[in-house]
């Protein structure tokens, strides 16, 4: 009897040893592979208060991410500190995929602005859309065009402009009309383009700065009213007409540097590598699914979808751009060159 369990106890022990050493491949080749799965609910932090263009897409990639890997994706909103805020809270939990910053242009300028010590390459960035940049204001204004707001600027009469967070492009975008007419504004920041835009219908600013996509519904119901893309090309939207480019009333305009809008999401470069390549993967997939497809075209968004080097790039040079614009304006306590940022 002893030898029969004797003999019973080896093929057991034999085949458990069997049995892990399969696991254990498995575990390997599953990690060799990229192939890891959030095993809890992900949160992505949205630098940005709900309703805006952030948060909008924000939760378009949760929906592609949970479709993707049937899991839950959550976004939480952390507006505040030109994103300081939610970057700090991402970067101070475990990195381990189950928190993802929500990220805007803003990111670029955070070292400057002393919100975030990191530089935005210490991210994996990957953005999903953007959009371009208009100057409106409210149906009963007295501003019927921009050479009106230019001129009104030019004789001295100050004119609030509500133009987002510090930081963030709109405001930079505002810098740099400002650089290239030589005007100034009398800026009215907002923790995102929703309440800036409201700030504009109810009277509290004189014009708005946001984005044409976060706009569109406003312009197509006549309750902001476009005077000029701030931009080099101008615009025609259906229900709305031609906008025409500041550059044809500012030609100097289109020698500047130009800060882009950069919306999507970012997990911490310092991430275990096989975390990196599952959310890699993710985002290809996620970008190709009808879920992101639709909320682009729904609002007149541009498809960006960098990921990896390509990222790195964009954000190496609109640092630059960003943090040399804001702190020539004075909006930046920190001299850029402190963090080794060259002139764009």
């Amino acid at each position: 009897m002893k030898r029969i369990l004797t003999k019973k106890l080896l093929c057991a022990v034999a085949a458990a040893l069997v049995l892990s050493a399969s696991c254990s491949k498995k575990t390997e080749s599953a990690a060799a592979s990229g192939e890891w799965k959030p095993n809890r609910a992900v949160t992505i932090y949205c630098l940005s208060a709900a309703g805006g263009a952030v948060d909008y897409c924000n939760r378009a990639m949760a929906q592609a991410l949970s479709e993707i890997w049937g899991s839950s994706v959550q976004v939480v909103n952390q507006p505040g500190g030109s994103g300081g805020v939610a970057a700090n809270t991402v970067w101070n939990q475990p990195h381990n995929g189950l928190s993802l910053l929500g990220f805007s242009e803003a990111l670029f300028a955070q070292r400057v602005l002393g919100v975030f010590d990191h530089s935005p390459t210490a991210w994996d960035l990957m953005p999903i859309l953007n959009t371009t940049a208009v100057l409106s204001v409210a149906p009963e204004s007295s501003y019927k065009t921009i050479e009106d707001v230019l001129s009104a600027l030019r004789s001295g009469k100050t004119i609030n402009m509500g133009s987002g967070a510090v930081g963030g492009v709109w405001t930079l975008k505002s810098v740099t009309l400002e650089k290239a007419a030589g005007v100034r504004f009398n800026h009215l920041n907002y923790e995102g383009s929703v309440p800036s835009q409201t700030a504009c219908m109810s009277g509290e600013v004189d014009v708005v700065l946001t984005g044409l996509a976060e706009q569109i519904d406003y312009l197509k119901s006549k309750r902001l009213i476009p005077l000029a893309m701030i931009e080099n090309e101008s615009a025609t939207i259906e229900g709305v007409g031609t906008i025409p480019a500041i550059t044809d009333f500012v030609p100097e305009f289109a020698n500047l540097p130009q800060p882009i809008q950069c919306i999507g999401i970012s997990l911490p470069g310092d991430s275990p590598q096989e975390i990196r390549d599952a959310y890699q993967k993710a985002f290809i997939q996620a970008m190709q699914s009808k879920t992101i497809k639709e909320a682009i075209m729904a609002r007149n968004y541009n498809t960006l979808g960098q990921y990896g080097e390509d990222s790195q790039v964009i954000a190496k040079e609109q640092e630059k751009i960003y943090s040399w614009a804001l702190y020539d304006a004075g909006q930046a306590p920190n001299e850029p060159s402190k963090f080794n940022i060259t002139r764009p």
